[in-house]
Order: C-alpha cells, then sequence, then structure tokens
C-alpha cells in the first residue's frame, strides 16, 4: 500500500521527508514547507490512518519498528537518496528509528519537539492513557467545519491559510458531522507502539546528525524536560539541542521562521563540515 504525500520544492534539491505526530497530516507542515521549497524538494506523508489514508488492520503495524521499514520503502520507491528527516512528536520517534535501523538511508535528523521523552505523564498507567485517547478522539464533534476552525483557531497561537489547511487535512465529514479522522483504534495502537518500543531502545544505534529543536512551554515541565534531554544526550553525544523560546509541543506552527532558520543553518552546517573532510 503507497502513502499519499505532498510535496514541494525541486526534486534536484537536497530531500527533506516530514513526518507528522499522532492525528495530523502531511500538510500541517505547508508553512514550513513553503518557506523551504526555494532550497529543499520537500516531501510529507499521511501516514496511515491520518489525513487522507486509510488505517492499517493490526495495531502491531504501528509500532515504530515496523513503520520505519514501511517508510524506508516508500523512500525507496520515490528514488530519494542522502534523505534527512524532519518528525514532529510521534513523527520524530519514527524518524529516530529509521535513523538508527536504516542509516545507510538518512544523512540526518531534526527533531521537532519529540522523540526525546520516555515516560507518559506522571503517575497515568499505559491503560488509562488508552482509555483517554480514545476517549478524547470519541469526544471530538463538530457541527460544521466553521466550529471546527473556530475550536482550533482558539486553541492556536496564530493563524495562517497553510495552517488551516493543515487543520481541515486532519478531520472528516461523517454522517454530517466534522470528526478527526484518526480512528481510538489508530491512535491506541500509536501509543501502545511507542510504549512497547521507546525511542531509549533506538538512541545507541544512531549514527547520523541529529538536531533537536525543542519548546519551553509548559514550564511546569521544564525540570523532566531537562533530564530527558540530558538523557538524549549521555546517549547520542554528537546531537545538537536548542530551545525554541516561547513555544509550545506545537512547535512549528508557533515559530515557524525560526523553525526553518534553525534547520537551514544547521543543515548548511553539516554539508559544510562534510565537504571539509
Amino acid at each position: 500500500m503507497a502513502l499519499g504525500y505532498y510535496e514541494w520544492g525541486n526534486q534536484d534539491n537536497p530531500a527533506l521527508v516530514f513526518l507528522h505526530g499522532m492525528g495530523s497530516s502531511g500538510l500541517s507542515f505547508g508553512e514550513l514547507a513553503k518557506l523551504l521549497q526555494n532550497d529543499f524538494y520537500v516531501i510529507a506523508f499521511d501516514l496511515p490512518g491520518h489525513g487522507g489514508e486509510v488505517s492499517l488492520d493490526n495495531e502491531k503495524e504501528y509500532f515504530p519498528a515496523r513503520m520505519a521499514e514501511r517508510l524506508s520503502n516508500f523512500i525507496d520507491s520515490l528514488w530519494l537518496t542522502d534523505v534527512y528527516l524532519v518528525g514532529h512528536s510521534w513523527g520524530a520517534h519514527l524518524a529516530l528509528y529509521m535513523a538508527g535501523l536504516y542509516s545507510e538511508k538518512i544523512k540526518g535528523l531534526v527533531l521537532l519537539d519529540g522523540g526525546y521523552f520516555q515516560q507518559g505523564p506522571a503517575g497515568v498507567s499505559l491503560n488509562q492513557q488508552l482509555t483517554d485517547v480514545g476517549a478524547f478522539i470519541d469526544s471530538v464533534c463538530f457541527a460544521s467545519w466553521n466550529e471546527f476552525l473556530d475550536s482550533e483557531r482558539a486553541n492556536s497561537s496564530r493563524w495562517s491559510k497553510e495552517i488551516e489547511e493543515g487543520c481541515l487535512a486532519q478531520a472528516a465529514e461523517v454522517d454530517g458531522e466534522i470528526r478527526l479522522s484518526i480512528s481510538p483504534f489508530t491512535a491506541k495502537a500509536v501509543m501502545k507502539g511507542m510504549h512497547l518500543e521507546p525511542t531509549a531502545a533506538i538512541f545507541p544505534k544512531v549514527q547520523s546528525p541529529v538536531l533537536l529543536l525543542h519548546s519551553t512551554m509548559p514550564k511546569e515541565i521544564e525540570e523532566e524536560r531537562h533530564e530527558a534531554i540530558e538523557y538524549l544526550l549521555n546517549v547520542i553525544p554528537h546531537a545538537e539541542v536548542q530551545a525554541i523560546p516561547n513555544t509550545s509541543h506545537e512547535i512549528y506552527r508557533d515559530a515557524p521562521e525560526i523553525i526553518v532558520s534553525k534547520l537551514k543553518e544547521w543543515f548548511y552546517g553539516q554539508t559544510k563540515s562534510c565537504a571539509n573532510t
């Protein structure tokens, strides 16, 4: 089964493959892609069960190692080589697994506030997290697209045409109601996979350059955030870590220009370093 994808820029340029977070879609990266398209060839997949893609039948197919295999095959089918991955949240988790298992294909990783935390909310069991995410998805229901977008705007630090397009891509009309495209089954499979195959298990195999751009909000979890970053750096000492001030987990929505600037600076630093060796 092939994945649907969005593309921007010239195929002769270096390839950036974007992997979105749980419940989102490839189109959520529209702002970043348009800012990058003059310098890169940008691909953003709709992962299975997200956006316009149908859900997988077996929950184990969503586990990171299996998803990494699937994504590796899709990248091969597009004849992409020397790929740089950019992942947000769950997408960062998958990017780390791809780099660890298919190092010959991956030139580098940019993690957008993802892949470094190893634990769920303090004191909340996996079973409770699965129950909560299923209940949340079932509860998201709007009478019209306008109501859905009003809710999205209210929960966003800023708004743009591209953000709106990304929001529309993560929902669908079902029996006259607007609901999230992701099903409770898919969300639970993703969460279970991240729990059973944490990024800590793949860190030692990641040899490619890594840039982590992390949020600074909410400030209440700053201690846990610091501990998670310290752990990542202990195992992947060559990783670069930068905080993006005044950003939430939706870091690429909150500060797209800063993210693009940091990504370009890091990328050209890597290519310059390779040219000098």
